[in-house]
């Protein structure tokens, strides 16, 4: 694995959110390249050799949905068919609520929810399984997000309304459509990240990733094990990691879900995923481990414009 590359993708999942995401490269390219010791420039490049081989599809702008007053769950979708899932990864963008999803290799397709409430929240769950081609969709799970620091202005509901017509823009392209100089663009949208406010999504497309095999690792711990100390254990085993997650911090104390660690590498092939596989198995305090390979993000945009619109609606 390119160090440059693992480097990156750490830093786009630092204080993570969902999997990838909150950190937006445009406003935090300095931050990052500190941290890798290396020039905001070569940040900049790298991300353009990303775009160029189609492993970094596009990225999305969008407010937290805890700004609105709403929270997010996670959930999980099986396709009756693969041939299936083009359609129904299309599809999923109809059901109100469901705001972006991981494709995985094979028929199930992670899914993250914004809700108001539990039954509006069930009822997108249920229209999910109307959809053609859907064989299941598991019950959803409430995550622990972190809550907005910052309150946005009604400019700043306007300046992300700007990013949402169009994310690929220049900022000074954004910063002329609201009318205000792009240092004042730059300047509102570094306060809206750092207060939690606003998340960058990279769109990224791993089947077209040709240095390593993108794998993510569902660790299940037996009752009563320390998760951090399962969470040190992983990380001695799993080379390229870019991800290690204890998901007790994000779904909190709920008793329908076992202790988990949700883990995500880059390795050198789908044998040695088999390989670090038998290896957490062999830890005292891990009942099981899943694999899975994450093939494509999507994030479905009707749920965040709608909600903007509504925001700059009662501002004005």
């Amino acid at each position: 694995m390119d160090p440059l590359d693992l480097g990156i993708l750490r830093e786009l999942s630092r204080d993570q959110i969902v999997w990838f995401g909150r950190l937006d490269p445009r406003f935090s390219a300095a931050g990052i390249a500190r941290r890798l010791h290396v020039d905001r420039a070569t940040i900049a490049a790298r991300l353009h050799s990303w775009e160029r081989q189609g492993f970094l599809r596009g990225h999305e702008v969008v407010p937290s949905p805890l700004a609105f007053g709403a929270s997010i769950a996670g959930g999980n979708l099986r396709v009756e068919a693969v041939h299936r899932k083009p359609r129904v990864l299309e599809d999923i963008g109809l059901v109100p609520g469901v705001i972006s999803a991981v494709d995985h290799v094979g028929p199930w397709v992670a899914l993250l929810y914004a809700f108001e409430t539990r039954d509006g929240l069930e009822r997108s769950r249920r229209l999910l399984v109307k959809l053609t081609g859907v064989e299941e969709a598991t019950p959803c799970v409430p995550f622990l997000a972190p809550e907005p620091t910052v309150t946005p202005t009604p400019l700043d509901w306007r300046i992300l309304q700007g990013f949402r017509e169009d994310p690929r823009r220049p900022l000074r392209m954004v910063a002329q459509s609201v009318s205000v100089s792009t240092k004042t663009l730059v300047r509102r949208m570094e306060r809206l990240v750092r207060g939690r406010a606003v998340w960058y999504l990279p769109l990224l497309d791993f089947s077209r990733y040709g240095k390593a095999t993108m794998t993510r690792f569902i660790v299940t711990l037996r009752p009563g094990k320390d998760p951090k100390a399962a969470a040190d254990a992983a990380a001695r085993i799993v080379p390229g990691l870019s991800l290690l997650v204890d998901t007790a911090s994000l779904i909190g104390a709920n008793p329908l879900v076992p202790p988990m660690l949700d883990i995500g590498a880059h390795l050198e092939s789908v044998g040695h995923a088999e390989d670090v596989q038998r290896e957490l198995a062999a830890v005292d305090s891990v009942a099981d481990v899943e694999v899975l390979f994450p093939r494509r993000f999507y994030l479905y945009r009707g749920w965040f414009d709608e909600h903007i619109e509504l925001a700059i609606a009662r501002t004005e």
